[in-house]
């Protein structure tokens, strides 16, 4: 007993203890170095430097910007419709992942034009995934949505359209939108 008592926490725990214990620090060492060692071989994203704006540079207006590509229709049928989706989820992670510093920036003015960017892309993509599921409540097969500011396009997976569908699709896309039926755009592709 006297050879432990100069290890006072060692005195407490009996020795299939200490042996637990030295098991788990080790495994708690060993599982701390793998994790740091796949923390720096992980690659990095790489953002090209001319791509972003200075954060402190004086804005006088909105600097934050987004294109529009349109899509050519280039397949036919529905694989045009899940192309069409592809390219779109594609274009919005790009627009996020561009937002994504600005909304941790320390310029409030940055991030406040950042936020609001955020929050019309998010409002963008809910209509027109509600515009998407209505129109295959209603009975369409297919359907895809683009909704701008100012109007709207739908493209519905038919090969014509009767004018009581076209109403119908137009009654749902002011609902949802409130935008005047003379800017909501509809077309058929087969």
């Amino acid at each position: 007993m006297t050879k432990y008592m100069n290890w006072p926490v060692l005195l407490i725990v009996g020795r299939k203890s200490r042996l637990r214990l030295t098991v788990y620090v080790g495994l708690a060492v060993m599982l701390g170095i793998l994790g740091i060692s796949l923390m720096l071989s992980e690659s990095h994203a790489y953002i090209p430097e001319q791509a972003s704006s200075p954060v402190n540079a004086p804005r006088e207006k909105s600097q934050i910007k987004f294109e529009v590509e349109t899509i050519k229709p280039n397949n036919s049928g529905g694989d045009y419709f899940v192309n069409y989706r592809l390219k779109r989820d594609q274009l919005r992670q790009e627009s996020k992942a561009m937002l994504a510093p600005l909304l941790d920036s320390t310029v409030e003015k940055s991030r406040a034009e950042a936020q609001d960017q955020w929050l019309q892309l998010s409002m963008k993509i809910q209509r027109e995934e509600e515009i998407e599921n209505l129109l295959k409540i209603k009975g369409f097969q297919d359907a895809v949505a683009d909704v701008f500011s100012e109007h709207v396009t739908v493209i519905v997976f038919a090969s014509s359209l009767t004018p009581h569908e076209v109403s119908l699709i137009q009654e749902i896309v002011l609902r949802v939108t409130g935008i005047p039926l003379d800017k909501i755009m509809i077309s058929s592709k087969k």
